[in-house]
């Protein structure tokens, strides 16, 4: 066999068939046992069937079959001047020459019989895994050039957990080694984004109670690198009432990043930059469920410029999109970071305030407005005098809804236009 320095002569054990197994050893387990006095091989009729009728029958030395090292480890675990074996037992592959010279991987147990005329013996069994191993390495290198990371993740019913597969893509994906997630599970945890955390724990909890497919998309940071990833496996009760998961985690940074901008331009508005009225809409909404369920009060702020028509029919419609854009520009600069605000079209601008009451609100408002006054006299050289009139409006027992709130902002700032525009009316 290419490759294969054979041991010299004499040190080369000879096999020969040993016709006084003990009982414990039937002919159906390939087994072994090494005469130190005679330096022979004792084997049974199992084990020569491992070598093909090619080599059946034949006096071989042990050299021909196997590699030096494994000659070298199987004999010394086999040396009857060794100290009692103890916890020394254990199953070790070695390699064997078959039929054909085709490699066998055998999955090798040294143990000891019983004692013979005052001396305890020690035999080696062997089993073919050679197919269990080829599959097993097809399945390594499969999933090693998969997209993703390949996974097999075990949940005992006290909660105690490991991988007992995870593929080297922990390495490329994490810069992290996959026998450091075979030692220490909690790191697959440790490295995901406390803000997912949660979700991906209840998501598994809910696919083991429910045995249904689990699927997940999270963040992790490893050494100040976030990322996304998206997690999918199917579990399966075993007997001892674990729970395997099966699956593969890939990358998804591409696909959440398209998604983040797609996002982004469905909820901007084309020409101004802010929030637009589905946005606006939305968020709206979810103030208005906080205020059911919290009772958090919110106010809002429903703007409209003043005289903006005359504008747009003296200085035509591209500087009346200037005028929206700066417009758009100052108010975002004075709004604070926990507000919203956008433009619901036209000339129509809307600031929802979170945890916030009409007076405060008003404040707010009349320094944007003030701002409005000082900062907006002219635009690209022309003198608009820019001003706005608005009506605030809050959430409360009487208006809880989203559309109840901001019908009664547009009442408000049509009163503000009604009494001579430039300014701000509210509830109170």
């Amino acid at each position: 066999m290419a490759g294969r320095s054979p041991v010299p002569g004499p040190s080369a054990p000879k096999l020969e068939i040993d016709r006084q197994f003990p009982s414990e050893f039937t002919d159906s387990v390939a087994s072994m046992r090494w005469d130190a006095t005679t330096e022979k091989v004792l084997v049974n009729e199992a084990f020569h069937g491992l070598l093909g009728p090619s080599k059946r029958g034949t006096e071989i030395n042990l050299s021909e079959l196997m590699t030096p090292q494994d000659i070298a480890r199987l004999l010394e675990k086999l040396d009857p001047k060794r100290p009692p074996m103890a916890h020394d037992h254990g199953t070790f592959l070695c390699r064997l020459i078959g039929s054909d010279e085709q490699i066998l991987w055998l999955e090798t147990t040294v143990c000891e019989s019983s004692a013979k005329e005052g001396i305890s013996c020690r035999y080696a069994t062997f089993k073919d895994v050679t197919d269990r191993l080829t599959k097993e390495l097809f399945f390594e290198n499969f999933a090693d050039s998969l997209p993703g990371i390949v996974f097999s993740y075990t949940v005992y019913p006290d909660s105690s957990h490991y991988f007992s597969y995870i593929s080297i893509k922990t390495k490329e994906f994490f810069g992290i080694e996959n026998r450091e997630f075979l030692a220490n599970p909690d790191l697959a945890f440790d490295i995901i984004e406390p803000e997912d955390l949660p979700f991906v724990r209840e998501s598994l909890a809910e696919s083991k109670r429910t045995m249904t497919h689990w699927k997940a998309e999270y963040r992790t940071t490893v050494k100040g690198k976030t990322r996304w990833f998206e997690g999918t496996a199917i579990p399966k009760l075993q007997p001892n009432g674990s729970v395997t998961w099966n699956g593969i985690t890939i990358a998804i940074d591409d696909r959440k990043n398209l998604e983040l901008e797609l996002k982004e331009v469905a909820s901007k508005d084309y020409l101004t930059g802010v929030f637009n009225r589905r946005y606006l809409s939305e968020f709206l909404r979810d103030q208005s469920e906080r205020f059911d369920r919290y009772q958090e009060r919110s106010s809002v702020i429903l703007i409209d410029i003043d005289n903006f028509k005359a504008i747009n029919d003296e200085h035509g419609h591209d500087f009346g999109d200037l005028v929206l854009r700066q417009f758009s520009d100052l108010v975002s600069k004075n709004v604070r970071k926990v507000d919203t605000f956008g433009r619901m079209g036209g000339e129509e601008f809307l600031i929802i305030l979170p945890n916030t009451g009409v007076q405060s609100a008003l404040e707010v408002g009349k320094k944007i407005l003030r701002k409005t006054r000082s900062k907006l006299q002219t635009i690209d050289g022309i003198d608009v005098a820019l001003t706005f009139s608005a009506g605030i409006s809050e959430f409360s027992a009487v208006q809880s809804s989203a559309n109840k709130v901001l019908k009664h902002a547009d009442q408000l700032l049509y009163e503000a236009k009604s009494e001579g525009r430039n300014g701000i009316k509210t509830d109170g």
